[in-house]
């Protein structure tokens, strides 16, 4: 295992940012990549209330042994990082990791002409669309490649009306009669109606406080539209969405596989966090899954295919 050192830094852009830069040798320039997590207030580790996974982490430390230096860091309004969480929207994400990645590229001991983006769940939403404007070397999207919010929502309501068929017992009566995917799709789409008749940056949905310019932006991206950025990004791109992943579709990679410079990998079995499943893969109990899961190491396939991708850098 190679040695790296950590250093927490603050970045500066229209909000400042808590980040921590991994290396392992600042006495030549090397390739970098920068981390863009998912949805949520998870920290730049991959760590929240009744969520310790280390994911974000842990994903550092394998570019890290790649030879890579790598950034992540926590979201506006989080953790370490200044401005309102609730009323950012997913361009004002966007615009923060372009100043993470103007920051490495700034950094001494980088390549700037090897920035990779390495987006994860939204995080792979935010890097396609900023490879619209800002250079970067190569993309790698980690469950989330083709598919927009609206349609990976409709894609998890589906499986909760599926799942509730099978479940047995009290617990199926309940989500039959509470979470059918017509139900919970209806629900998706209120939200989304409420917060697209607004111009405000936020409202509140069911007694909590949304930001409807997030879910407003959000809605004006079709998976067509992420799909035609990245056929059109000119640079080489990894896409992977494992089989078991319950967050995103891997059919969704579909229209990207035969596109010349894009890497297409679908893992069976292999969950949101690219860790192989060894239950029933309930969308009900996924989160009690990732935390039990993340303890244990990457697919290895997984890992396998970044590594090799990451040997063109």
């Amino acid at each position: 295992m190679t040695d790296f050192r950590e250093e927490d830094v603050t970045i500066s852009g229209a909000v400042n940012l808590g980040a921590t830069v991994t290396y392992t040798d600042k006495g030549k320039k090397s390739p970098a990549v920068v981390l863009i997590m998912g949805t949520g207030k998870l920290d730049r580790d991959g760590n929240g209330t009744g969520m310790h996974m280390d994911f974000y982490r842990n994903l550092a430390a394998m570019f890290a042994e790649q030879g890579l230096v790598v950034l992540r860091y926590d979201k506006r309004g989080t953790h370490k990082s200044g401005g309102d969480f609730n009323s950012a929207g997913l361009s004002d994400f966007t615009d923060d990791a372009i100043s993470v990645i103007q920051y490495a590229k700034a950094l001494d001991y980088v390549d700037e002409d090897k920035v990779i983006v390495c987006g994860h769940s939204e995080g792979g939403i935010i890097a396609t669309l900023l490879s619209q404007k800002e250079p970067t070397a190569g993309l790698i999207i980690l469950g989330s490649a083709g598919q927009n919010l609206r349609d990976a929502l409709h894609y998890q309501s589906r499986l909760v009306g599926e799942q509730s068929k099978e479940k047995k017992g009290i617990t199926g009566a309940i989500m039959r009669r509470a979470a059918t995917e017509e139900k919970v799709d209806a629900n998706q789409d209120s939200l989304f109606d409420k917060c697209c008749a607004t111009d405000k940056d936020t409202v509140f949905f069911k007694g909590v406080r949304i930001s409807a310019k997030w879910i407003r932006e959000h809605a004006a991206v079709s998976s067509e539209d992420l799909v035609n950025m990245l056929k059109s990004y000119g640079k080489p791109v990894l896409a992977i969405t494992g089989t078991a992943d319950l967050s995103s579709d891997y059919h969704a990679l579909d229209p990207l596989r035969d596109a010349p410079g894009i890497t297409c990998y679908s893992p069976e079995n292999v969950n949101h966090i690219l860790r192989e499943i060894d239950d029933d893969n309930s969308i009900t109990g996924v989160k009690k899954q990732y935390v039990r899961l993340a303890a244990r190491p990457m697919h290895q396939g997984t890992k396998d295919t970044i590594c090799d991708w990451l040997k063109q850098f």
